[in-house]
């Protein structure tokens, strides 16, 4: 067995008591996937990354958390008994870390808890510009500007094709709606996010995956920050907007919102440009996330271990692009 063979190459403090138990991916849409198990030397996570994804690259990612050394919330890989922390078998790659404790902040959440939140992202964000920091334009902002011109350019057609075709799908409704209102909207956060990409920013290693559900919380503190898979370079603005755009959205939390972006500021202060960049990254995502969702279901067909999943997303997409019609 392929887990088994994986564990075994582990320090025996470090291989389970018990059978793991599988997590699948754990509510993710990377195709990472997780098992947990009891260890002597305490509760583990182990990991089996995306196929396809080159052993260089996990290696990279851990390279990046040594330097979070001294945060005590962040899940960084132990070490196998050759002392490599990602290892290669039957084509993925493995890696095993602490099963750290907490839950993520459902619904909306205290003061004390998004200042904690917010302040641990700056902690992070401080810690890994020690490698691999440099200057330059955001690659997450040309990505993404380059997918809604896509959709300018033809794409928004092709959705609405595809949506011609199932009108009965329960998910057409909504799609339809945040088609409308997208195509209105589309040029000018096209423009906006034009000009952002140009930006000479501070770039470094991030998580560009900043989602609420990655921070763990007991209690009012942050006790736990997962999920690594999406680390590479980029400008902390990009994880700024992801934390603050889905936790506290622009226009529903403002008062909470604004506190969240101060306890950041205070452990790592932004630049003018950096407060740029983190807007078009939000404008952008309150057209493209319904989009996603919206093409996965009709026009790629792509199937979820949550059934709700897709309409979840649409739902939430089309949510935060009212708003941004609404500013």
């Amino acid at each position: 067995m392929t887990l088994a063979d994986v564990l075994g190459r582990y320090p025996p403090g470090e291989r389970p008591v018990s059978a793991p138990t599988p997590l699948g991916s754990a509510g993710g849409l990377s195709g990472s996937r997780l098992w947990r198990y009891d260890a002597p030397n305490g509760p583990r996570v182990v990991r089996a990354w995306p196929a396809g994804t080159a052993l260089g690259r996990a290696v990279r990612v851990h390279a990046w958390l040594r330097s979070t050394a001294d945060l005590p919330f962040v899940a960084r890989p132990i070490a196998a008994t050759d002392g490599s922390t990602a290892i290669e078998r039957s084509g993925l790659c493995w890696e095993v870390a602490p099963w750290l404790p907490g839950a993520p902040a459902i619904g909306v959440p205290s003061l004390a808890r998004v200042r904690a939140g917010f302040e641990a992202l700056a902690g992070l964000h401080v810690r890994l510009s020690r490698t691999d920091a440099r200057a330059g334009p955001s690659p997450g902002l040309a990505a993404r500007r380059d997918e809604l011109r896509g959709l300018v350019e033809g794409g928004f057609d092709l959705l609405a094709t595809a949506l011609a075709t199932r009108p009965d799908d329960p998910c057409s409704a909504d799609a339809l709606a945040w088609l409308g209102l997208a195509r209105r909207l589309a040029p000018g956060v096209l423009a906006t996010a034009t000009a952002a990409a140009r930006l000479v920013l501070p770039l470094q290693p991030c998580l560009r995956d900043a989602r609420p559900e990655h921070f763990l919380f007991t209690g009012d503190a942050v006790t736990g920050l997962v999920d690594f898979g999406a680390m590479d370079v980029e400008t902390p603005a990009a994880d700024l907007a992801r934390l603050a755009g889905e936790w506290l959205p622009r226009g529903s939390c403002d008062g909470l919102r604004s506190d969240g972006l101060a306890a950041y500021a205070a452990v790592r202060p932004t630049a003018p440009d950096e407060a740029v960049a983190a807007g078009a990254f939000e404008d952008l995502a309150d057209v493209l996330i319904a989009e996603r969702w919206i093409r996965w279901r009709f026009l790629e067909g792509r199937r979820f271990e949550d059934v709700g999943a897709v309409a979840q997303g649409i739902s939430r997409g089309l949510g935060r692009l009212r708003r941004l019609a609404g500013r």
